[in-house]
């Protein structure tokens, strides 16, 4: 998931939708997994790795999400994974970041000395191992301390799956509400989101 999102390939399989459904499945839930992906989506829909900026690393961020989810079961385990996938989403922009800086020390190895089509080559593989390791450890990190506060967590929510989930949704929309910006903003497009929406709650009790 780590190396999809700039390193090899980009096929968006790092995208939450993708990466939580496949981490559920493998975990016996998939629907879990596409409940969290879809959910994590909504806070992370502008999000994309382009460019040299920090962005959250939504991958391992995903993986972490659903096996927390579904290690505690219920509307807990949504609100405990959707707040670690965030966490972890977040913590692995900045090793992302350090990385960068590595890759930088890395190429400038390789053009102190004479450059040939096997430095290159190893140069690559090398940064995209580190990617490769950079990405577990985010995983362990996350799945790790987030075991160790489920019990407190977990005792302690008492709201219904519905009251559960009104909140975390309502929370995503107000952050999808900032692409508004991007599509020439509310008076621009004010018809079209507003269908959407009411669409969006129609089919939600449907």
């Amino acid at each position: 998931m780590a190396l999809d999102a700039t390193s090899l390939g980009q096929f968006m399989i790092s995208r939450p939708l993708v990466a939580a459904t496949l981490a559920g499945g493998l975990l016996g839930e998939p629907g879990l997994g596409i409940q969290i992906g879809a959910i994590l989506e909504l806070f992370y829909l502008s999000e994309m790795p382009s460019g040299g900026f920090r962005v959250p690393e939504l991958g391992p961020a995903s993986v972490v999400a659903v096996a927390l989810a579904s290690t505690t079961g219920g509307p807990a385990g949504v609100v405990i994974g959707i707040t670690a996938g965030l966490l972890v989403s977040e913590l692995g922009g900045l090793t992302v970041e350090a990385q960068r800086r590595l890759n930088m020390t890395v190429t400038a190895s390789v053009e102190a000395t004479r450059v040939n089509e096997l430095r290159l080559v190893c140069a690559h593989l090398l940064a995209m191992s580190l990617d490769f390791v950079r990405g577990g450890i985010v995983t362990l990190v996350g799945i790790s301390v987030g075991t160790q506060v489920i019990g407190i967590v977990a005792d302690r929510w008492t709201l219904s799956s519905e009251s559960t989930m009104a909140i975390v949704v309502v929370a995503a929309s107000i952050h999808l509400g900032a692409l508004l910006r991007r599509f020439g903003g509310w008076r621009a497009r004010q018809t079209v989101f507003l269908v959407g929406l009411i669409a969006g709650i129609i089919g939600t009790y449907l």
